[in-house]
């Protein structure tokens, strides 16, 4: 079975082959023309390679990256206050409610129960949400990786 010496071409152009390994190289590279030709092609590969270089952005290319991000923190730390506010303005409004519907014996007592009951489930309902989603933050395998 013949020895595959392609697989040697990379290291013999970076030198990591050992000496003997090298001798037996050579001595395949002059007896097989293929060998050669790929050893030449990984050469022209390597200086092509060699010459590139890494193309800096212009100034304006930077600045509106850091432009859109900030635009996107500050718009997400605008949301999170509104929805903050909606929230406790929403959930005074809802205990001012219920209190006042509690306090009036004019409503018949099955709507003040259906309407504690309702309060009660989403108050539950929030808890549950709440908790599963801190439950899962701790857990969660993927919250490492950007989108």
């Amino acid at each position: 079975m013949a020895k595959d010496w392609k697989s040697y071409v990379s290291g013999y152009i970076d030198g990591e082959l050992r000496p003997d390994e090298r001798e037996a190289f050579e001595r395949e590279l002059e007896r097989d023309p293929d060998l050669a030709a790929e050893l030449a092609a990984m050469r022209a590969i390597g200086e092509v390679t060699g010459t590139m270089k890494l193309q800096e952005f212009p100034d304006l290319v930077w600045e509106k990256y850091w432009e859109g991000t900030y635009n996107r923190l500050e718009r997400r730390l605008g949301w999170i206050l509104f929805s903050i506010g909606a929230i406790v303005l929403l959930a005074v409004g809802l205990y001012e409610f219920v209190l006042e519907l509690i306090h009036d014996s004019a409503e018949p007592w099955w709507l003040r129960a259906a309407i504690g009951a309702m309060c009660g489930g989403l108050a539950i309902l929030l808890v549950s949400v709440v908790r599963e989603r801190l439950f899962t933050l701790k857990k969660d395998r993927y919250r490492e990786v950007k989108r």
